[in-house]
Parts: structure tokens; C-alpha cells; sequence
């Protein structure tokens, strides 16, 4: 009896749980097909397809105090086919993967995938995926992972189903051949994939046998080519209707999916609270801009594991506003890289320790004007030594493709320390620092006559402060371009 007892308050708890998650259309859909909602900018930017213009088409809304603004057709060229819709969107909301039907840039099939970048607020440099991602068959609904480099897909090529879904990863030049990930594909139609911004949670929907309706929405854990966990989310988000897209909002309660409406067509949902949000990710989010007039800039952005040496997440700042986000895993270690034609690039560290899980981090980043421009260089030492760790050698390398990008600029690198030890001995070891660096740079092929080398030991601390912190900001070496 007791534990029939305890079985009811168990299904009343569940009960209850699942009456205080709200589902509510979005302000602004139509009468037409609604669907796919992208989101960048923590959320507060939705990518849209909608085709109530009678084809469709890729909008934007944005959030704001008194709810979702109208929809924006999106400017460029990316909505220049016959049929455009369903987007992929890397965090800093400056990279869109895209589906396109009868695109002015020819594809391989009736709908391809495509590639476009924001610039100066326009969606422009169109490019088709290629013949590893595309076919002559249909190729849509792309979800990108938060560093953008693995792709999943839709496609009808054959397989094992009507629709089933694909996995496409960067490899620095070209996407890898398309394969299927059959740990989730059946004979029915899987589709719309959704990788959370953890890189771990997939959604995707199916009709396979034992769903509510039709299309249902499914939720696993991946890991590479394998899907554990998966199961079917259940009532109240499943039911009779079609639902897609169940898209997370990274450190939120909130997750966004599309149903079918009584009228038939596709409108878009919020889900409060969110009972798949996946796990907590740490963002790093800043404005770049000009170290002299404090304007924001637009500039290429590259994260590297300092542990591993590998590039994690490559971006670019908002032409207009300058503002950058990235997604990054806790616990590591990275350096974060911006670059400008014209300017000086701009190197540092970012410690993000366990503890940031589910934090933001905010980092402002200026660049120096080629001109008379100077910066600090992110070079390793190990304790008391001159000699270079290897985690030096991509900003160096930065240095001498600069030097030769442009082959009057003369540089002079600085070294310094803080002021531990002896005075004397702080000054030729900042001296034999510099001169690594310098060594270094003529190694790689540029001039020595176009190169100085200085140390200034202790004498030139950037905090004055008996921390850590101020140690380890007066432990550095700078490049100066000689006038």
C-alpha cells in the first residue's frame, strides 16, 4: 500500500512538472509556412524561414521589451533562388549555412547547401558546398556546430529511409565526404538535426513507428559517429501535428521547435522552461576596435587550444558593431587572435577554468594601426629561460607572414619582466627574450636589417602591484613597427 502511495505522488509530481512548461506561438507568425528558427546573439536573433511572400524565403526578428519585432527580409544575396529556407548560424551570428533551391549560384541538385557571410549587414560571397556535401538530390536543413566545423544535414539521397540525416566536417579547406549517421537513421524519414551549442545534444525529428503523430522530435547524446540516450521527448512538446527544429538557447530555460498548425501550415514555438537544455557552455563575447579612435571593426577571429595547437573556432566581429561571441568549452587554456588588413594583429590569453561553466566572458580587443602600431606578443618561456616553447610559434609565424605580406615594415621587439629577482639579471634575460624573437623572425625569411631587438628588464611595468596578475602582465615581449 505504501508504495502504491508513493507511485501516486510520483506520477502527481510528473504531472504537475510537466503543466508548468509553457508552450506559446511566436508573436509574428503567418497564415504561411513558419519554420526553422535560428537563433544567434544568446537568442535574441531568430533566422527565420517564411514563405509568406509566396516563396520562401530566410527573415530575421529580433527580441525585445515588447516582444518579436517583425520579420526582416534578409538583405544580400542569400535569398536570391526560387525557394530559400532553412539556416544554420555560427554563434557570432556572422556565418550562415544555408538551403537553396534554383540559387542565382548553381548547385549540384534541385536543393543544395550553401555558405554566406554578414558583412556590413548584408548576407553576400554565396558559395555552394561542393560535391562532398551536395548531389543531385535534395540537401537541406543544416545545423553547424558552435565552432563550426561539423555539419549535419538532411538529404533523400539513398540510404536507409526517405530523409535521413548526414555528418560533414571542415577540414580547413573543403568539407569532408558527406556520411550517414545511421545510429539514429531508420527506414522512416529522420530529419531537421539541431546540435546544441554544448556539441553533445542532437535533436532531430522522425516518423518512425511509436511516436504521438507525425513528425516527433527525438533527443540523444553523440559522440562522434555514435547517438546514445536516445528517446522520444513526449507530451505536451509531441503530438498528433508535425513537430521540428528543436533548438536550445545556451544557458537558458528557453528552447524554440516548429508544429503544424489546425490550419495545416508550420508555425514556430517557445518552450519555457526548456526540459532538454543540454549542457551549460562558456561564451566569450567583446567588441574589437581601433586602439586609436575607439571605432569598432570588423576583423577575423581565430581561438586556439594552447594544449593542443589546434584551432577551435574561427569568427569574425560585426562589420558595423564590432561585437564577437564565441562558444568555448571550460576547463582549457587559449590563446584568441584578431586580424584586420592594416592593422596590427592582436594576441592574448584566455584562461577559461572549470568554473566558468555557464558564465560569459567579456574581452575587449584593440588593434594598432600598422602605422607606428605595437602590441604584445603571445611567446612561452619556461621559468628562467630564453628559449621558445613551442606554443610561441603561431604568433610568430603571424609576425613573419606580416613582414612579408608587406616588405617595408621594419619591427623592433621589446622584452621584459617583472621585478623578481635582480635588477641586472631581469635586464639580460628580457635582452635574450628579444633576441629569440628575433632570431625567430629572421629564421622564417625576413630581413634581419628590417628587425631590432631590445630588453628592458623591469623598468617598463605595465600594473604596479605585488599580484600575480601584475607579474604576469609585466612578463611579456612587444612588437613595435619602427617608424
Amino acid at each position: 500500500m505504501r508504495l502504491a502511495v508513493i507511485l501516486i505522488f510520483v506520477i502527481i509530481g510528473v504531472a504537475a512538472s510537466a503543466q508548468k512548461m509553457q508552450i506559446s506561438p511566436l508573436d509574428g507568425n503567418t497564415q504561411s509556412d513558419d519554420f526553422a528558427p535560428s537563433p544567434t546573439a544568446h537568442g535574441r536573433t531568430l533566422i527565420i524561414s517564411s514563405a509568406q511572400s509566396g516563396e520562401q524565403r530566410l527573415y530575421s526578428v529580433d527580441r525585445t521589451s515588447s516582444g518579436w519585432t517583425d520579420m526582416d527580409e534578409l538583405s544580400g544575396s542569400v535569398n536570391n533562388g526560387t525557394q530559400v529556407g532553412t539556416a544554420s548560424l555560427t554563434p557570432d551570428g556572422q556565418t550562415m549555412i544555408f538551403a537553396a533551391y534554383g540559387h542565382d549560384v548553381s548547385g549540384q541538385g534541385r536543393t543544395d547547401l550553401y555558405m554566406a557571410h554578414r558583412e556590413n549587414g548584408r548576407w553576400t560571397n554565396v558559395a555552394n558546398l561542393g560535391g562532398s556535401v551536395n548531389t543531385a538530390n535534395y540537401e537541406s536543413q543544416p545545423s553547424i556546430t558552435s565552432d563550426g566545423r561539423t555539419l549535419y544535414f538532411v538529404s533523400d539521397r539513398p540510404g536507409k529511409g526517405g530523409t535521413d540525416i548526414y555528418v560533414s566536417t571542415w577540414m580547413g579547406k573543403q568539407w569532408s565526404a558527406a556520411r550517414p549517421l545511421d545510429a539514429v537513421n531508420s527506414a522512416s524519414d529522420e530529419m531537421s538535426p539541431i546540435i546544441a551549442p554544448d556539441g553533445r545534444t542532437l535533436s532531430f525529428a522522425s516518423n518512425k513507428a511509436g511516436g504521438l503523430g507525425g513528425q516527433d522530435i527525438y533527443i540523444g547524446k553523440i559522440n562522434g559517429m555514435n547517438v546514445s540516450d536516445v528517446k522520444n521527448v513526449g507530451s505536451p512538446i509531441n503530438t498528433a501535428a508535425d513537430e521540428l527544429f528543436y533548438t536550445s538557447i545556451a544557458n537558458s530555460n528557453q528552447a524554440y521547435f516548429t508544429r503544424t498548425s489546425a490550419n495545416g501550415d508550420y508555425d514556430n514555438y517557445l518552450v519555457v522552461p526548456n526540459p532538454f537544455p543540454g549542457d551549460e557552455v562558456t561564451f566569450v563575447e567583446g567588441t574589437v576596435r581601433d586602439a586609436i579612435t575607439k571605432e569598432p571593426l570588423g576583423a577575423d577571429i581565430t581561438v586556439t587550444d594552447l594544449t593542443t595547437g589546434k584551432s577551435v573556432a574561427s569568427l569574425r566581429s560585426d562589420d558595423e558593431t564590432g561585437q564577437y561571441y564565441v562558444t568555448l568549452t571550460s576547463g582549457h587554456q587559449y590563446s584568441i587572435t584578431a586580424r584586420r588588413p592594416g592593422y596590427l594583429f592582436h594576441s592574448e590569453r584566455y584562461d577559461v577554468p572549470p568554473s566558468a561553466k555557464g558564465q560569459t566572458i567579456t574581452k575587449d580587443i584593440y588593434l594598432s594601426p600598422l602605422t607606428g602600431g605595437s602590441g604584445r606578443l603571445l611567446v612561452f618561456f619556461d621559468y628562467d629561460k630564453s628559449e621558445l616553447k613551442t606554443e610561441s610559434y603561431p604568433d610568430l609565424e603571424r609576425v613573419i607572414e606580416l613582414m612579408k605580406e608587406d616588405g617595408k615594415i621594419r619591427m623592433r621587439f621589446e622584452g621584459h619582466t617583472d621585478d623578481q629577482g635582480g635588477s641586472d639579471y631581469n635586464m639580460t634575460l628580457s635582452k635574450k627574450r628579444a633576441e629569440a624573437v628575433k632570431a625567430y623572425i629572421v629564421n622564417g625569411g625576413v630581413d634581419a636589417k628590417r628587425v631590432e631587438s631590445v630588453g628592458y628588464g623591469e623598468t617598463k611595468p605595465l600594473m604596479q602591484a605585488e599580484t600575480e596578475e601584475a607579474h604576469s602582465m609585466n612578463r611579456r615581449v612587444e612588437m613595435h613597427v619602427i617608424p
